[in-house]
């Protein structure tokens, strides 16, 4: 692929990835798959594999929905061919009593996460990994009996 295709190929990659967060952002779930190719997998952590975008769709909803009228902001984009690195910023304010399964206050959070997305050739997304500090999150929410840390 000569060098010229492949920067035109990555600036197409960072608009979609723009779109896919501005889509997740607004909770327009059903958008996503326009964007995303029909064999997506999902790694939240690097032993979790979901396949799918609709096992992603429900993953995401759990984590978000929660926070009501969250804000989400992509911070830094960076791309290099079909591969889409990007900085984000999260907050919100949950309104139940629980995140996961694990009793919280209503407490507003706010977290920074990085995704790593890849592309197929028809300019798809076919895969996301994602790594944030689920630590951190329970400790803005006060939980303080994880084991970790």
């Amino acid at each position: 692929m000569k060098e010229q295709e492949q920067q035109s190929n990555a600036a197409m990659n960072k608009e979609t990835a723009r779109k896919f967060y501005e889509r997740i952002a607004n909770k327009q779930y059903d958008r996503l798959f326009e964007l995303c190719d029909e064999k997506f997998v999902y790694y939240p952590q690097i032993h979790t594999r979901l396949e799918g975008l609709q096992a992603f769709i429900d993953h995401e909803r759990a984590n978000m929905d929660p926070a009501g009228d969250f804000k989400m902001k992509v911070e830094r984009i960076a791309a290099d061919g079909d591969f889409v690195a990007v900085y984000l910023t999260f907050e919100g304010t949950l309104l139940g009593n629980s995140w996961h399964g694990v009793p919280t206050p209503k407490k507003h959070i706010m977290i920074d996460f990085m995704t790593w997305l890849t592309f197929n050739k028809e300019g798809k997304i076919i895969e996301k990994r994602a790594k944030y500090d689920r630590y951190d999150i329970f400790q803005q929410l006060g939980v303080t009996n994880l084991p970790l840390r």
